[in-house]
C-alpha cells in the first residue's frame, strides 16, 4: 500500500472506537481453537479484543498507525495478550504452521490467501468474512471488484482446507424491529480448518 493509502486509513480510524465484531465472528468464536491468533487487517482491533478475551494470544496486524495505536491503548488497561503490529499484510512474513487461528474480515488480498493457509498449524482455523460483488451495486465506497468476491470464489480460495461453515448472501446488523430498518451487506463467510 502506498503512503496516501495509509493516510486515508489513518483518517478513517482517527478518534474512532473499535466498533462491534462481525456477527459471523461472534457466532464462530466458540468453534475456534485456542492458542495463537492472527488478526489480518485488524484496524482498531474489534476482533482482536474478543479473541483475546476468549483466551487467545493475538498478533494484530494493520497498515494504519492510528488504528494500531488505538488498539494498543485499549489492551493496556486490561493487560490483554494482544500484540499490535503496524505492517502491510502483503509484506508481512508468515512462518509456516505458526497460528492456531487466522481471522480475515473485510480485507481481500487474493495473493496472500495461500500464505495464510500455510501459516495455519494442523488443526488450525481460518475464519474469512468479506464483501461479495453484489455489494458494489449498493455501496459506492466498495465498488472496486478487486476487493469484492465473486459468488463461489471464497470456497475456491480456501481449497485444501476443510470448510465446515460457508455462507453467501445478505447479513443484517442490529435489531430487526428497529426504525430505520437495519443495515444489510452482501457477504461471503467461511470457517475452514487445516487437517494436513
Amino acid at each position: 500500500m502506498n503512503p496516501a493509502g495509509r493516510l486515508e486509513w489513518d483518517d478513517r480510524h482517527q478518534g474512532q472506537q473499535p466498533g462491534k465484531p462481525e456477527p459471523f465472528v461472534l457466532e464462530m468464536l466458540p468453534r475456534l481453537p485456542r492458542g495463537l491468533a492472527l488478526d489480518v487487517a485488524a484496524g482498531r482491533g474489534r476482533h482482536s479484543l474478543i479473541l483475546a478475551r476468549a483466551g487467545m494470544r493475538v498478533i494484530a496486524v494493520d497498515y494504519s498507525h492510528v488504528g494500531i495505536a488505538t488498539l494498543a491503548a485499549l489492551v493496556r488497561p486490561e493487560r490483554l495478550p494482544v500484540f499490535p503490529v503496524v505492517a502491510d499484510m502483503t509484506q508481512f512474513p508468515l512462518r509456516e504452521q505458526s497460528f492456531d487461528v487466522i481471522v480475515n474480515v473485510n480485507y481481500l488480498e487474493r495473493d496472500i490467501v495461500a500464505d495464510l493457509k500455510r501459516a495455519l498449524k494442523v488443526g488450525g482455523a481460518l475464519l474469512f468474512d468479506t464483501f461479495l460483488i453484489d455489494e458494489a451495486a449498493h455501496h459506492r465506497h466498495i465498488c472496486n471488484p478487486r476487493y469484492l468476491l465473486e459468488h463461489g470464489e471464497l470456497r475456491v480460495l480456501l481449497g485444501g482446507l476443510e470448510v465446515v461453515e460457508y455462507r453467501e448472501g445478505l447479513t443484517a446488523y442490529g435489531d430487526p424491529a428497529a426504525q430505520p430498518p437495519m443495515r444489510q451487506t452482501w457477504r461471503a463467510s467461511a470457517l475452514a480448518f487445516r487437517r494436513i
